[in-house]
């Protein structure tokens, strides 16, 4: 069995052509999509960066994990954590990541793996996509004929942006998202918190624009190298035999509440993923499944194509009944949360999103929030007070998900992030708010050197 698993970092499902997106984004992907099942309603558990792989490499939530949040509170996990690549590897997977996300610092991330890739040169967030296919296809040519677990991390789409200029414009050729419109972009100016419009340097339509050609560009060129990697596979008579995951750690706010290129909370444009799985032989080719899925759910269809039962108490569930056109209802609800600029927990259903605010962090979010998913797809009216029925029920199923999972640290690792203060203005804000607020100096959102160019893509 061969398995591969392309993560993503800070890539929207909603900018893959694949899920709807007007611009040609992601010819590579959408090709593979098409022999793929594609999960539309796929959230991380917790975000951003550290959480969300925490997560997906144990199987379980951060209030069990203990990983909530970057910085000190996530360099740890219990010892008795048992991770996709350490159980996979006590029965005999070969197991190999070419990654460079360990230096997040994540050391967990580098355990139990047989081999593990991380290529020197940049600091970790800008390493590019050709940098790693450096070192990739040729561990595919000589690796074909094997059985493995491979796990391949791109960072392009994260900030600060820097794809060749070539793509940036070909993006521009192509009609903008519906929203945030011009007013709703005039109506962010006075905002200031971090990842304003005014700190972020988009005092118009214009540069807005200016800024989704970037993140789309991104998307682009690391889809281009997703391409290098699948002809490989093909080029070697492996890619019909083998499965292969793309997802994402999280997504990324683009203007939609007044947050300009930033993961810093629960809202759809952070939590809510793509998840693009291609079953052995194309089994389910084509199908969009509308079932609510969590991005650690890729942990337990991991195991299962290798036949190896999963822990008993990791919260993953497997992904294979989804290829099946008949209803499967799967789960009723999702809990997601974020701890690194606020300190959130929402609960999510096909029809309602209820978030807690346990600490608004710069923003003044009001401690519950309700939004109706089937009418309002960018979460901007809080129907909280006009809901109140619902908003029982659904506080009612989050109370009683805490109290079943609280036991397993003894403590809420989000409460005590909220308690602390969220850390992210402290570990990566001060100089940039003091440049911001003192000196008026905006946040780089893209780079005047550019990655190397790449061939048109049709």
């Amino acid at each position: 069995m061969k398995v591969i698993y392309i993560d993503i970092d800070s890539l929207r499902p909603d900018h893959l052509h694949c899920y709807g997106y007007q611009r040609s984004t992601s010819p590579n992907i959408d090709r593979l999509a098409a022999q793929s099942v594609r999960f539309t309603q796929c959230f991380t558990s917790d975000s951003p960066c550290m959480p969300s792989r925490a997560a997906m490499i144990s199987g379980t939530f951060g209030i069990k994990n203990g990983i909530v949040t970057h910085g000190s509170n996530g360099l740890a996990m219990p010892l008795k954590t048992r991770t996709i690549p350490a159980l996979l590897r006590e029965n005999g997977v070969r197991t190999t990541a070419f990654s460079t996300f360990g230096r997040h610092p994540s050391p967990w991330f580098y355990m139990e793996w047989e081999e593990f890739h991380d290529p020197k040169g940049w600091r970790f967030q800008q390493t590019p996509a050709w940098k790693m296919n450096e070192q990739v296809l040729p561990w595919i040519e000589e690796n074909a004929q094997d059985d493995f677990f491979l796990y391949v991390q791109y960072w392009d789409p994260h900030a600060i942006y820097d794809a060749p200029l070539s793509l940036v414009k070909a993006m521009g050729e192509y009609d903008l998202p519906s929203f945030p419109d011009d007013q709703a972009i005039a109506g962010h100016q006075q905002d200031r918190f971090w990842h304003s419009a005014s700190m972020m340097g988009v005092d118009s339509y214009d540069k807005y624009a200016a800024m989704v050609n970037e993140y789309d560009a991104e998307i682009r060129y690391v889809d281009y190298h997703v391409g290098q990697l699948l002809t490989a596979l093909e080029r070697k008579g492996i890619l019909d035999e083998t499965m292969i995951i793309i997802a994402a750690d999280h997504g990324e706010g683009l203007g939609e509440h007044g947050v300009y290129v930033e993961h810093w909370s629960v809202m759809d444009t952070v939590n809510h993923i793509p998840l693009i799985v291609k079953f052995p032989h194309s089994a389910g080719a084509g199908r969009a499944c509308p079932a609510l899925v969590y991005q650690f759910d890729i942990a337990a269809k991991v195991c299962e194509a290798f036949q190896i039962s999963k822990p008993v108490e990791w919260d993953s569930e497997s992904l294979w009944p989804f290829i099946d056109e008949k209803a499967f209802a799967g789960r009723s609800h999702l809990v997601i949360g974020h701890g690194l600029y606020t300190a959130q927990r929402a609960i999510v259903t096909d029809h309602w999103k209820l978030i807690r605010t346990l600490h608004s962090g710069e923003w003044s979010y009001p401690p519950q929030q309700l939004f109706d998913r089937q009418v309002d797809i960018y979460e901007q009216t809080n129907v909280w007070s006009t809901h109140q029925d619902i908003a029982k029920s659904l506080n009612g199923l989050l109370t009683d998900w805490e109290y079943l999972n609280r036991p397993t640290l003894g403590y809420d690792p989000l409460v005590v992030t909220a308690h602390q203060g969220p850390p992210g203005l402290g570990l990566y804000g001060k100089e940039t708010m003091e440049n911001y607020y003192v000196r008026g100096i905006h946040q780089t959102v893209a780079y005047l050197d550019r990655k190397p160019d790449v061939p048109a893509l049709e």
